[in-house]
Parts: structure tokens; C-alpha cells; sequence
């Protein structure tokens, strides 16, 4: 619960402290006198812009100030420990200085003494208070305080199912960023490498396996050009070595003829012999090289043939040379060069595994946003029943309540798009609240609505909240807020003497001009006299039924 307030050159509020008490605390004064700055303090104590920042500090101040005392819980304890601060199982000051510096307004905020940021700031309040009046209509205007609603009664379930889509959300757009980049950057090295990979296309289709091909076809070209010519000669030398006409005599055949000749004295003379053997290995070296001249007789018959592709391989290859400004060799390492760059640099299969990994986390993502949806579903319903059954003991039993789900585009809050519809009458349809409400019936429905929230602040601050309310519904209303602070400090303000009559402790605000600047004001009415007296200026007079009427308000709210 808040313990204390004390506010130091807010807009009209020079200085105040103010000690509340628990269950019901009455604010209460004339209009304009102030009152909405101490909910408006403890707004911008969390972060808030209802003053806005220019008329935050008293005109004429240098600095302002806003501390707040609650009490401490150990739902508060555990959450400052997980922030990184220490516990505190009694008290917990909150604070927020704001100075001018250089045409500018900065603010620090504090913790028991401690820095906190104003999004921590932010968050620690939920914990502490909340504010509820006809102005706070815009936290029904948007999706995403629609389902901050919901999400925030949510179990620890559905809290871990959120938080899992969040991360994987986030994965998964950090892989689609990389996977479009990887995708630009891979269209860019394309065009970059145009010119490479028609080379290595051009290079790969040539088929180039020898360093010495050229060297090797312009030989085998220059034999077959003159095969003619070689042929005459390998036909006169086979003719010489062996003919065995008796006309032209041929090698094989002297030698032959010299080898019998020999025979018939080798075995006089040792010597003879071992010319005969020489003249054998001469015989045998003609008839290796006959049958050698035979064989490549036959061959460059063959390849006569050949000879155009021979032509056309070789003018295809040195045509390659001069296009690339590279000999043979260099064509077939540029080649190899070409082929590893490009085997290195294949981001293709990169983009195919991302578009794998990003095709699995949308399958986890699918079937989260489902079990997401379908437990939303189910508190959104708890909460309508809520609602409507609060309303209806609030006076508007004609009243319809429904929270109504859509899917919208997929995103890291989920795939729901959720509606508030309201009807005050059973012949008018279903619409959005902004549409249809009366500014009587969202006092009710606000106070329906928060009360119905079950992760309930310990302080809740009402700000006229009764405000076009009479009769039944303002009795339902009071009674509402009654049971509410049984439970939870509430602080009201009111213009209803039925509503103030009611609190366990009463505060009347002040206004005052002295010599030109105004002065606000606050004091805690604790005598019966001094809270009958502000009942009948909340009636609208001194006569004498007032006064009768606010002894039995006082009277009977204390019975």
C-alpha cells in the first residue's frame, strides 16, 4: 500500500506530505483546487506523461521532486532481486527529482537510494498501483494494451508460451535478415562474377587436359600434312632393306646372302665366327626396323583421315589463347583456379540451409501461437463473465460484455487480433466500447474491468470514477468500491458525499492565490465536524437538510 506521498514544486504544489491509512482514502475539494495533480504525481513518479514536461516544475522553481513510500511484499521482493536490487521486506521509496539544465528539464529516478531506469521504473510500478477514471478509456483504443489485458492474468503457462515466441521470433527474424543479405550479396558476386564464370564455362567446355597439347597436335599436324612425302620414303627404305629381287638386291637379303657365306668357314677360325654372330644381331635390328616402318606405315595411313579435327582442335585452342591473353598452361591452372574460387564461395547452399532452420522455427512458432491463442481465449472468457456479472450488480443488467478474437498478421505477440465489444441494451448491437459507451457506464465498466484483473496492485487510485452516476448504480458502485478496499487501499476521488462518507480516512485539497501565485493544498479531515462540514459542501449548501443528510451518510457508514 502507499504509506506516504510528498510532493515539492509540482505545478501549483509548492510542497505537501500526505499519510495515507489502508482500505478506503477519500480525496475531496473543489474543482480546479487540484486534486487530479496528486494522481497525476504519482503518474509521472512511474514514468508517466500526464503532466506534461514543460509544466512538471513550478513556475519559478529550479527543480521538483516526488517521493512515494509503500509497503513492501515479497512479490515486490522477488522482483527486485531479479532486477538486480536488494530486497526490501519492510518499506520501499520511490523517488523522482527533475531540474532544469540547459533549457531542458532532465529527471533521476531512484529505488531505496538506488538508480533505476524509468522502463524498470515503469514495471515496478504494475506491482504497486493502479489508476482507473473516465480519461483512461484509451487503454481499451489499442491491440496491444487490449492484450496486455489478457496476457497479464495470464498463468505462468501461457507466460513461458509467450516468451518462448518471442525468442523464436526473434530468431527467426535474425536468420531472414541474414538470409537476405546472404541472398543480396549473392546476386551482387553473380554480376560481379559474370565475366569469371563465362571464362570458366568457355574453359571447361575446351577441355583442356595437357599443358603440351598444342606442341603435341602441331607435330602430329605437320606429319600428316606431309604424309605423302613420308610415305614415298618409309616405301623406298622398305624397298631397299627388303627387296629380294635379283635385279636390285635389298639389305636383308645381303645380309643374308653374307651370313650363309660366313657359315661355310665359321668353324675354321674362331674369329668368323664372331662376325657371323655381329652380322646376326644386324639381321635381326633390319628386320625389327622393317617391321617397325611397316607399322607406322599403317598408323599415318590412319590418321590421314584426322587431320581436319586435328586442324580445327589446334586453331580452337590457340584461338582460346589469344581471346584470354593466356598460353595453354596458364588456361588450365586459371581453369583450376576458377573452379575452387567458385566451389568456395557457393552461398546458394548457405540460403538453403537458413530456409531450412527458418522452416523448422515456423513450425515451432505454428503450433506456440495456437496453444498461445487457445489459452488467451480461455482467460478472455473468465474475464467477460467477470465483467458482466460486476455490471450487473452495478445496475446495467441489460448490458452485453464479449472479448472477441481474430487472427491478424503473425508477429512476436502472437497471431490474435482482440476486440472489446459493448452493448448497454438488449436491441443494440455488439460494438467497440469508444462507439457505444456512455460516459456513466465506463465509470462502471472501468471499475468492472479492473476489479476483475487478478494480478491486483496494492494501491488503486480512482479518480472520479462515480462521475454521472445516481440512484441504484452510484449505491452499486460505492458498495463495489467498499468491498474492493477491503482488499486493497483505495484512493478516490469523488465529488459524491454518498461516495465520501464512506472512506476511512478523508483529505480535502485547497487552493489558494496569495499576492498572485497559486498555492494547493492538502489536510487529512479527522474530527467528525470537519467531514460533515466538507459532506455539505459536497451537497451544495449549509441549509439545514444538508446537514441532516450528512450526519446519516457519516452515521451510517459508520454503523
Amino acid at each position: 500500500m502507499l504509506i506516504q506521498l510528498k510532493i515539492e514544486n509540482i505545478a501549483l504544489i509548492e510542497i505537501i506530505e500526505i499519510n495515507f491509512e489502508k482500505g478506503l482514502n477519500i480525496i475531496t475539494g473543489d474543482s480546479g483546487s487540484g486534486k487530479s495533480l496528486i494522481l497525476d504525481s504519482l503518474n509521472v513518479l512511474f514514468g508517466g506523461t500526464n503532466i506534461p514536461l514543460k509544466h512538471l516544475i513550478r513556475p519559478g522553481k529550479d527543480h521538483c521532486m516526488i517521493e512515494a513510500i509503500f509497503s513492501s511484499s515479497s512479490q515486490i521482493n522477488n522482483w527486485l532481486i531479479s532486477n538486480g536490487f536488494e530486497g526490501s521486506n519492510s518499506e520501499l521509496i520511490i523517488k523522482r527529482k527533475s531540474f532544469r539544465k540547459n533549457n531542458k528539464i532532465l529527471s533521476k529516478y531512484n529505488v531505496n537510494n538506488l538508480s533505476i531506469n524509468k522502463t524498470l521504473l515503469e514495471k515496478l510500478g504494475r506491482f504497486l498501483i493502479d489508476f482507473a477514471g473516465q480519461s483512461d478509456t484509451f487503454i481499451f483504443d489499442t491491440l496491444d494494451k487490449r492484450r496486455t489485458i489478457i496476457d497479464d492474468l495470464a498463468s505462468q503457462g501461457l507466460r513461458n508460451t509467450s516468451a518462448k515466441i518471442k525468442n523464436i521470433w526473434e530468431e527467426s527474424e535474425v536468420l531472414k535478415l541474414l538470409m537476405n543479405k546472404k541472398i543480396e550479396s549473392n546476386n551482387k558476386q553473380q554480376e560481379n562474377n559474370f565475366v569469371f564464370k563465362q571464362m570458366l564455362k568457355s574453359l571447361e567446355e575446351a577441355k583442356l587436359n595437357s599443358c603440351d597439347e598444342i606442341s603435341e597436335l602441331e607435330l602430329l599436324e605437320n606429319k600428316l600434312v606431309n604424309n605423302l612425302e613420308i610415305n614415298n620414303s618409309i616405301q623406298l627404305s622398305l624397298e631397299n632393306l627388303n627387296n629380294f629381287s635379283h635385279d636390285n638386291p635389298s639389305v636383308a637379303s645381303l645380309i643374308n646372302q653374307s651370313i650363309k657365306t660366313l657359315n661355310k668357314t665359321a668353324d675354321f677360325d674362331s674369329e668368323i665366327q664372331k662376325f657371323r654372330e655381329k652380322l646376326l644381331n644386324i639381321q635381326s635390328n633390319v628386320e625389327e626396323l622393317i617391321f617397325a616402318l611397316n607399322s607406322y606405315l599403317q598408323d599415318i595411313e590412319n590418321y590421314e583421315s584426322n587431320l581436319p579435327e586435328i586442324q580445327k582442335r589446334l586453331f580452337f585452342l590457340k584461338n582460346l589463347e589469344r581471346t584470354f591473353s593466356l598460353d595453354l598452361p596458364k588456361l588450365i591452372e586459371k581453369r583450376d583456379q576458377l573452379k575452387m574460387y567458385f566451389q568456395q564461395n557457393d552461398k546458394d547452399n548457405e540460403i538453403i540451409q537458413i530456409k531450412s532452420q527458418i522452416k523448422k522455427l515456423q513450425s515451432n512458432l505454428n503450433f506456440l501461437f495456437l496453444t498461445q491463442s487457445t489459452e488467451r481465449k480461455r482467460i478472455a472468457k473468465q474475464l467477460q463473465n467477470s465483467v458482466l456479472s460486476i455490471l450487473r450488480n452495478l445496475g446495467l443488467k441489460n448490458a452485453n460484455f464479449s472479448i472477441q478474437f481474430s487472427e491478424c498478421k503473425p508477429s512476436s505477440d502472437g497471431i490474435d487480433n482482440i476486440n472489446f465489444l459493448f452493448s448497454a441494451n438488449p436491441d443494440q448491437k455488439l460494438a467497440p466500447l469508444s462507439n457505444v459507451i456512455s460516459s456513466g457506464e465506463m465509470s462502471r465498466f472501468l471499475l468492472a474491468i479492473k476489479s476483475s484483473i487478478s494480478k491486483k496492485p496494492n494501491t488503486f487510485f480512482l479518480d472520479e470514477i462515480d462521475s454521472g452516476l445516481s440512484g441504484k448504480s452510484l449505491f452499486s458502485l460505492v458498495e463495489l468500491i467498499k468491498e474492493i478496499s477491503k482488499n486493497q487501499q483505495v484512493l478516490c476521488i469523488t465529488h459524491q458525499p454518498f461516495l465520501a462518507a464512506g472512506g476511512l480516512a478523508h483529505f480535502k485539497v485547497n487552493k489558494k492565490v496569495i499576492n498572485g501565485v497559486t498555492y494547493t493544498s492538502i489536510a487529512k479531515l479527522t474530527t467528525k465536524k470537519q467531514r460533515k462540514h466538507e459532506l455539505v459542501e459536497l451537497i451544495g449548501g449549509g441549509f439545514g437538510e444538508a446537514n441532516d443528510y450528512a450526519s446519516k451518510l457519516l452515521d451510517r457508514a459508520a454503523a
